[in-house]
Parts: C-alpha cells; sequence; structure tokens
C-alpha cells in the first residue's frame, strides 16, 4: 500500500505557509530556497522532495491561498467563481445583502495571508509577466467577473434595472479596488463599502419592493 496522502498535503501546505511568510518579507526574486527551508524548519534537501523548484514552490504557495480565499468566500454565500450562486445577492432586505457584499471582500482587506500575498504579488509584478497576470486576475479582473455575474442575475430577477454590466462592475469594483490600493483599515472599508452600495443602489434604482 502507498503512504497516505494527508500527512503529505499537510507537510506541503505548512512549507507554503512559511514560504509565504519568506516571499513577504524578502520578496519573491531575493528570497532563496534555502531561506524557506530555515522557515520551515528543515534541510534544503528535504524541501525539494516536496518540490522541484522555487517557482513551483511559488506556484503552490499562490493555489493554495486562493483555495483558501474560495473557502472563505463561500462560507459566507458570496460568490467566489461566476458560475456559484447569486442567491444570496437576490434581497430586498439590506442588512443581508451588505452583509453578503461585505463578506465578499472582507479576505482582501483584513486576511493577513492575502494581505501577504498581495503584497508579494505587488511588488514583483512589473518584473514577472506572469506574476503580473496573477495579479490582474486575483483582484481585478475575478472580481469585475464576479460582479458582473451579480449584476447580470439581479437584472434578471427584477432586483436591478437595466444596464452596461460591465460597466457596472468595474464601477463597483473600481472603488473598492482603489481602498484597497490605499491599505485602507477594514474598519473604515467596511464603512466606505457601506456607503458605496447604498450610492450604487441608488443610481441603478434596484428595487425596494417586489410585486
Amino acid at each position: 500500500m502507498g503512504r497516505p496522502a494527508g500527512p503529505t498535503r499537510d507537510t506541503k501546505a505548512l512549507i507554503c505557509e512559511r514560504a509565504l511568510d519568506v516571499f513577504a518579507e524578502k520578496g519573491y526574486t531575493a528570497s532563496t530556497m534555502r531561506d524557506i527551508a530555515h522557515g520551515a524548519g528543515m534541510k534544503d534537501a528535504s524541501l525539494y522532495n516536496h518540490f522541484s523548484s522555487k517557482r513551483d514552490l511559488f506556484d503552490a504557495t499562490v493555489s493554495l491561498q486562493l483555495e483558501r480565499l474560495t473557502s472563505l468566500l463561500r462560507s459566507h454565500q458570496a460568490l467566489a467563481h461566476p458560475e456559484d450562486s447569486t442567491a444570496a445577492y437576490a434581497t430586498d432586505d439590506p442588512n443581508q445583502l451588505l452583509s453578503t457584499v461585505l463578506a465578499s471582500y472582507e479576505p482582501f482587506f483584513s486576511d493577513p495571508a492575502i494581505i501577504k500575498l498581495r503584497h508579494i504579488l505587488e511588488a514583483e509584478r512589473h518584473a514577472d509577466p506572469s506574476i503580473f497576470q496573477l495579479y490582474r486576475t486575483i483582484f481585478i479582473t475575478r472580481p469585475i467577473q464576479l460582479q458582473e455575474a451579480i449584476f447580470t442575475q439581479l437584472i434578471a430577477r427584477g432586483y436591478l434595472g437595466p444596464c452596461d454590466t460591465e460597466l457596472a462592475a468595474r464601477q463597483f469594483h473600481g472603488a473598492v479596488f482603489l481602498a484597497l490600493s490605499e491599505e485602507m483599515p477594514w474598519d473604515d472599508a467596511r464603512r466606505f463599502i457601506a456607503k458605496h452600495l447604498d450610492a450604487f443602489q441608488s443610481e441603478h434604482r434596484i428595487r425596494k419592493e417586489r410585486a
């Protein structure tokens, strides 16, 4: 019989967590496999038993954090993928809607690992086109796609007046992305997002009452 998969995954996850700390402290380019092995409390050779190169480890580290982000969002019924259910957003209860919208953005502002990931990608994006693409996808393109999917469904269900969904998605996410880029603390960001959502609802005439 082969070795159980669980311990191997746990070891790899631990290494990825330590790698995230090293990449955040030193930057991806300046970090070495020796630095990461030291952070994980193992010898260099042992690290290569799990990852063939620094880039292999970096990719696994990013994937682990994206899996965490997906789980965090879905645990609050917030959209993590354009094909996920938008039911939580189709509500006449403003408090429920605000709660879901806040849940969709909170990890970007307050989760330490996601913040580290953003800082790593921001620091390296101009030096490596693939890292720039990761940064753009995670923090710009995918959130806009999610907002567009939400607005498309809300229009279809009669909660939102007809509009250009791509433009509306860019309008909504753009303001939040600016707050994120400004390193706005979450307590301030949640108040800003609440005001932003209220203004957005007024502009796009989300119906408060249904027939």
